[in-house]
Order: structure tokens, then sequence, then C-alpha cells
């Protein structure tokens, strides 16, 4: 089944002028902003994709990817992240105002990096759920909240970086990440709207309240694309875009959500035309669930769980086993 990594095989020879930017491009420069890159990528300023990573690899010391990045992360996620710039599409991109936040009080995770394509186009990306009880809570309050603190801080950034020109925008993430750069785009004024260019979510949770029968959800559908594993679970959470690009993976479960094993024809993730089995009754049971309790239910039970959580350390265990 080719993959990302056959991807840079075929493309990664070609300028992005010679190959415009595609939406597996997207993915790639998404988990681009996944290390953390605190002390090396300022947070206002950029600096050459190949020094950031070099100096990254150098703060690891001892360490390893695994030990850092921690047990959700892609097995080969780094391996994709070291080749680019040896390679002629991205050598040349330059990284900015990355920006990495944990606060146990506002129970919050965020972490954001700017891309700069060398046509100057910004893109933005955020990064999805961390390997840490705080940030895996967070996103289990999308369905009691309707606004959570990452995406304020989501919609801060955008406008942050669309402050530097009156430049084209791009937006994109993965998991959370995905949620926060629609949310992003939902609350930007309408002149920053009509900057960007395109919107990617890859496989990201919904939204507590539907927001497509919003005047903001209209100015932004047509740039957004919503790629999701036909296994997905994630991106069937709450109110999730009904419109969206089923892409074939082989592997189900937890590896499923992880887009460096979704199949690649070309330039395109290889579609599929429906839902996994395993996707279609996860839903059904979510569903179930959620609409059987109130907001106060709802909150009530995320504060348990996490609280149980907390106390007894299996959190990850748990989280492997069901996923």
């Amino acid at each position: 089944m080719p993959n990302i990594l056959d991807y840079l095989d075929w493309r990664s020879d070609l300028s992005f002028e010679q190959s415009p930017f595609n939406e597996v491009d997207n993915y790639i420069l998404c988990k681009l902003g996944c290390p953390d890159y605190t002390g090396i990528i300022p947070e206002t300023g950029s600096i050459p994709i190949g020094e950031a990573i070099a100096r990254y690899d150098a703060s690891l010391g001892d360490e390893s990817d695994d030990e850092v990045l921690g047990p959700l992360a892609s097995p080969v996620m780094m391996q994709v992240i070291r080749r680019l710039p040896n390679t002629v599409r991205y050598r040349g991109l330059m990284v900015s105002d990355f920006i990495a936040k944990l606060d146990p009080v506002m129970e919050e995770q965020f972490s954001a990096l700017t891309i700069i394509l060398p046509d100057g186009v910004r893109f933005v990306t955020y990064r999805g759920t961390g390997d840490t009880i705080i940030s895996w809570k967070e996103d289990f309050l999308l369905s009691v909240e309707d606004v959570v603190a990452a995406q304020k801080d989501a919609a801060a950034y955008l406008l942050k970086e669309s402050s530097y020109d009156g430049g084209p925008l791009m937006l994109g993430g993965h998991s959370k990440g995905g949620n926060l750069s629609v949310y992003a785009a939902l609350k930007a004024p309408e002149d920053i709207q009509r900057r960007i260019k395109a919107i990617y979510n890859n496989d990201g949770p919904g939204f507590r309240r539907d927001p497509s029968d919003t005047p903001e959800y209209a100015r932004i559908k047509p740039v957004l694309h919503t790629l999701v594993s036909q296994h997905t679970v994630i991106g069937k959470l709450l109110h999730y875009d009904r419109d969206c690009s089923i892409v074939k993976c082989g592997p189900t479960g937890i590896a499923a959500h992880d887009g460096f094993n979704w199949e690649v024809l070309g330039t395109q993730f290889v579609r599929c035309r429906d839902y996994s089995f395993d996707s279609k009754a996860f839903e059904v049971a979510l569903n179930e669930t959620l609409n059987g309790m109130n907001d106060e239910e709802r909150r009530n039970f995320v504060e348990e769980f996490f609280s149980i959580l907390t106390s007894t350390g299996t959190f990850f265990a748990i989280l492997l086993a069901h996923f």
C-alpha cells in the first residue's frame, strides 16, 4: 500500500512551482509542527527548516524519539520530518512563531507553528492531542463546552499570523489540530477569511454545536477540506463535516488515525466510498450514549473519569486497549 513515504520518493524532487501544493503536502506540514521546538523556533521570527530540525536533534541528547514524543506518536513521523530539508520540494521552507502551552489549571494543551512556503503563503498548523491526561481531557470537554481554551488560543494565533502582511493563508491540523484550524477560521474576521486559500481538517473531531448553518461557515466552506480515515473514530465525534473525503487505510484502530498509514496515489490520498463497519458501529454507540446525557451529566462523567485515571495512572493502558 503506497503511503507518504512513497510520496516523498515520487515528489520530493519537484518544487511547488513544478507540482502545486496538495493535500498530502498538507499532512506532512501538519506533522512538522508536532515536535517541541521551544527555544529552537522563535515565538516571533523565522528560521530555515533545516536549521530547526538540526537544532531539535541536537537538543535530544541521549533521549530517543519515543521517549520525547510519547507512545501515541507515529513511528515514522520523525523519519519523514528529517528527510524534508534534503529534498528539493521542502528545503526552502521557513518555520516561524512556534508556541507550546500545557496548563493543568486551565486544562489546556496547545501548540502551533507557521510554515512559510516559497511563494510567501503562510501555512498555519495546529498540533493535535498530546500524550498527556490534560490534553485528552480537553478533547473530552469539547462535548460539554462551546469553547475550550485551546480553541481561543488558536483563533488568537491566526490573528497574529495574519497581521504580518496581507498575503494568502492556509490552515491545517491533525486530530484536535484539525478542529482548531476550522475553529480559528470560523472566528476570523471576514477580511482574513477571504485571504484563506485552504483549511485542512485531518481526521479531527467536530463541534458541540453544529456550525454549518452560520454565515461564517458558509464563507469558509468552499476552501474547507475534511479528510477522514475509513476507520475513523475521532473524526466522528460531535457535529462533524458530512461533506468529507473518506480515505483508504489498511490498519484499523488507533493506527487508522495516523495519516502516515493512509493510502496515497499521485498527489492525493486514495478515496473510499464509505466508512468501515467498525466506524459506523462506533458512531451509533456514541450517539446513543451522548444523547442520553444532559450537559451536567456529561461534565460530571468527564470529571469523574479523568479523576480516576489521574489517581490510578492507568490512562494510556485504557486508551490503547480501546483503540
